[in-house]
This record gives C-alpha cells, structure tokens and sequence, in this order.
C-alpha cells in the first residue's frame, strides 16, 4: 500500500489531544493519517519535506454553489439579495447546459483545492433536468476532492420541465442515490438540499423532501431565514418543527432572522449553522449570529457560496466573519480593554473540525488525527506574507494573514493534488472548457435580452416557482 511521509512540519492538529507539535511528521498511508510525532521513520514512503511549513487539516467549506462558478465570475459584484435571486436563480440558471454543470464542478472543485479546500458542501439547486445532475456530479467525480453533493430541490426556471412534479424529482433523487451514491467512503457522497420554505407550495410538499433525505441516508442541507426583501419570511425552523421534521441531520444555512425559540429548537436537535458573510453582509442578510449560535452551544462553520460573487478560498470568509463578529459583539456590549471576544483559535476550528463535523464528516476529516483521512495542506511560511509567524499561536497567522498563494501542498485522501504551488492535472484544459463556457452562457443570456429580469417577469417566474410549475416561462 503506498506511503507519504510528510517530514518536518510545524503541525497544526485541530486535535486536542495533539496540538500544535513543531518539527513532526505525518505519516500517511492507504489515504488515512497512520502517525503523527517527530522522527517517524519510513524508508519506503514517498517524502515531502515540509520544513518552513505549517502542516494542518484542509479547510471545510461548509456551503458552496459550485454550479455558480466562474463562468458567472462577477455577475453578482453589485447585487442585492432580491437581485440575485431574480437575476441569477430565475434567469441565469436556466443558461446553464449539462455540458456547463460539468465544468463548473470540474473547474469549481480544482479552484477550491488550489485554495487549501479539501471538502466542501455543494448546494446544487439547479437540476434543471436529469443530464444537469448527472454531469454535475461527473465533474466532481472527475475532481478527486471530497464533497457532499446536495441533491437540490429547488425548480429552476426553463421552458420545457422534464421534471413535472415533485414526484418526478423525488424518484430521481433515490434514482441517482443508486447510480452514483452507493458507499459513505466515496469521495463524492449524497446530501439533500429541499426547497425554501417559502417556495414550497404546502407543508407535506416540504415534508416529503426531508423525508426522501432520510430515507436515501442523506445530511440534509437547507436555506433558511434568511433576512431580506421579498423573499423574508421568518421562522422557517418553527415551521419545519411543526411539520415533524426537525432533526439533528439537518446544516441550516444563513440564519440571520432566527428567533430565540427557534435557536433553543436547533440546539435542542443537535443540529448545525453555517454563516457565509461575504454575500450575508453584502445583500442585507445582516450579521453573521456567531456568538448566538456559541451561547447555544451550536456547532457553527462558514462558507464560500458562490464565486459570481466571492472567492472560493475560506480564509476570506473566515477572516471577514470573525471581525464582523467581534465588532458586532463590542458594539452591543461595549469595549473591553483586554482580548476580543472571539479568538483566531475559534475561528480556525469553524473552518476545520467543527466545519467536518456540520457536514456530517466529523468522524472522517477536519482535524490530523491517527485513523482519519488524510486530507491536509501545507501552507509555506517562507512566503512574503507570512515568514515571521508567531510560533505560539498559529491560528493567528493563518486566519488573519494566509492566503491562497500560501498554499504549498494539498492532499485528499492521501493523494497529492498541489505540490509546490502548483495544481497537478492538466489545468490547460480545465481553463479552456471553463472559458468555453463562460462565451456559451453570455450568448444565451444576450439572446434572451440580458442577465437583467423586468420586475413583472421575476414575479411571475418566482410565483411559477412557488406554485411548483417547474418555473416555465418565456423569452424576451
């Protein structure tokens, strides 16, 4: 079984019981973490010298639309939440051709990995047909990195549904479960992404969607209460509670207008939070509710969301969030002249363990540990932006200072996937087909008459939505 050592590292475990161990090794093989201390010898393992490295677990990207990648680069720079979800999810979208989901996932997967990202929680909602899905996932498989690939239920608009009711999707969900998704220790592995509540037409129509998640043993991953415009309407979790659904499989995402009642509801079933302040604060969906969620003891992690408008690296978000938060908590509550009140060691495990562990994954990554998969990165402090670090806290430098060109190395599963800078594969093609692309989807939407949707057509593709029509409508 092949071996890699990674020799001389300043290890950033994540793990409790191991810390942060200068001068380590970590011994892989069979793509899981066998050893970690200083000195292992291993005369038949592949070596990578990680000295002036700091060794730690890849980040966990805890949601993600990667279809809304960048062949949209930019699209949603200067948008509102309103204006997203008129333009982008009842316009855009529907240019999207399988050939496109392809390479948005293909392309999508590589750019996180290049940015340290070894999982990520993709919310697929826009399966507009069966070939959309099923090339969506071909490209994450293509990929090598570890996802979870959210089945959306969402009806994006197109002229001609080949999913006619939610039935129809239903039955695809458990079709496409037993095609591609039949093993937890896949790379690619199923989760289910149900409509926002206030899309679904009637409570049993939400209910059913949660409950085909639990019957194809998929983590559940859902939009909710999110605060903003016309698309605000709260307690999202009080109702779902009343529909007898709630449960401790379930990642809420963004959570911004969430009540108390409704916290204690989250907490009280285990469940998770996941926060992505780039579009959060952006499109009015407010504050990222961290220290609400700590009070709780809720198990909280960050994400990208969407690269038509932010990076697709974690250390932005990360960063971003924890001094909207500190700010947030010391406006409120006043100066305290010693310490934040969130520290960079929080923030680090939001983007690592506790991210695994919000995704279903806590048992399998975000943390080197001996048995877990070896999923890590090696962030090269020898660069301009980061030679100096502070040895005892290591946290501070990779949340406050680290960026995407400081990763070195990157691993998924033991596999090499970035050494020395540089992706490995042919990233020639990958840019190319992403380009390709990118000319297909603008040609469509100049044809249609623009990225732009007048307020009449909006409404009426969002009330098609909300009706389950399949969200048909017409050209310009």
């Amino acid at each position: 079984m092949p071996r890699t050592l990674i020799k001389n590292g300043f290890v950033v475990s994540v793990d409790d019981e191991i810390g942060n161990v200068a001068n380590c090794d970590v011994l892989v093989e069979g793509g899981k973490i066998v050893d970690i201390r200083p000195d292992i010898e291993a005369a038949d393992a592949e070596e990578v010298d990680a000295t002036d490295c700091i060794v730690m677990p890849g980040f966990v990207d805890g949601h993600k639309h990667i279809w809304q990648g960048a062949a949209v680069r930019g699209y949603c720079a200067d948008w509102s939440l309103d204006d997203y979800v008129n333009f982008i999810r009842l316009n855009v979208a529907a240019a999207f051709a399988p050939e496109d989901m392809y390479i948005a996932h293909l392309h999508g997967t590589y750019e996180s990995m290049n940015a340290g990202v070894t999982t990520a929680a993709d919310y697929c909602h826009n399966i507009v047909s069966r070939d959309h899905a099923r090339e969506a996932v071909r490209g994450l498989q293509e990929s090598g990195m570890r996802v979870i690939w959210n089945y959306g239920f969402n009806y994006p608009p197109t002229e001609n549904p080949e999913f006619k009711q939610l039935n129809d999707r239903i039955e695809f969900a458990r079709e496409i479960a037993k095609q591609h998704f039949t093993s937890k220790d896949q790379l690619v592995t199923l989760g289910v992404a149900p409509e926002e509540e206030h899309h679904a037409v009637t409570g049993e129509a939400l209910a059913a969607q949660f409950n085909t998640a639990r019957e194809l043993d998929a983590h559940i991953f859902w939009h909710c209460n999110s605060k903003a415009g016309g698309i605000r309407r709260p307690r999202n979790v009080a109702r779902i509670n009343e529909l007898g659904v709630m449960g401790g499989d379930i990642l809420f995402v963004h959570m911004s207008a969430t009540e108390e009642d409704e916290w204690r509801m989250v907490a009280e079933h285990d469940a998770s939070v996941v926060f992505t302040p780039d579009t959060e604060l952006q499109m009015g969906m407010m504050w990222p509710s961290s220290d609400i969620v700590r009070r709780h003891g809720i198990t909280q992690c960050y994400g990208s969301d969407i690269t038509s408008n932010n990076s697709a690296d974690m250390f932005n978000p990360l960063r971003l969030a924890i001094q909207a938060i500190r700010c947030r908590v010391i406006d409120r509550e006043g100066y305290n002249p010693s310490g934040t009140p969130f520290t960079t060691q929080e923030a680090l495990r939001w983007g690592t363990i506790d991210g695994a562990k919000a995704v279903g994954l806590g048992d399998k990554v975000g943390s080197l540990t001996k048995g877990k998969q070896a999923d890590l990165i090696l962030l090269n402090t020898r660069s301009l932006s980061l030679v100096g670090w502070d040895r005892s806290n290591p946290s501070g430098v990779i949340i406050q200072q680290a960026q995407t060109a400081d990763v070195d190395t990157v691993m998924v599963a033991g596999k090499l996937m970035k050494r020395h800078g540089k992706m490995l594969g042919d990233m020639s093609r990958i840019v190319d087909l992403l380009e390709a692309s990118r000319q297909r989807i603008a040609d469509r939407l100049e044809s249609w008459g623009g990225r732009v949707l007048d307020t009449a057509e909006a409404d009426r593709r969002m009330n098609a939505m909300r009706t389950q029509e399949s969200g048909t409508f017409q050209r310009h």
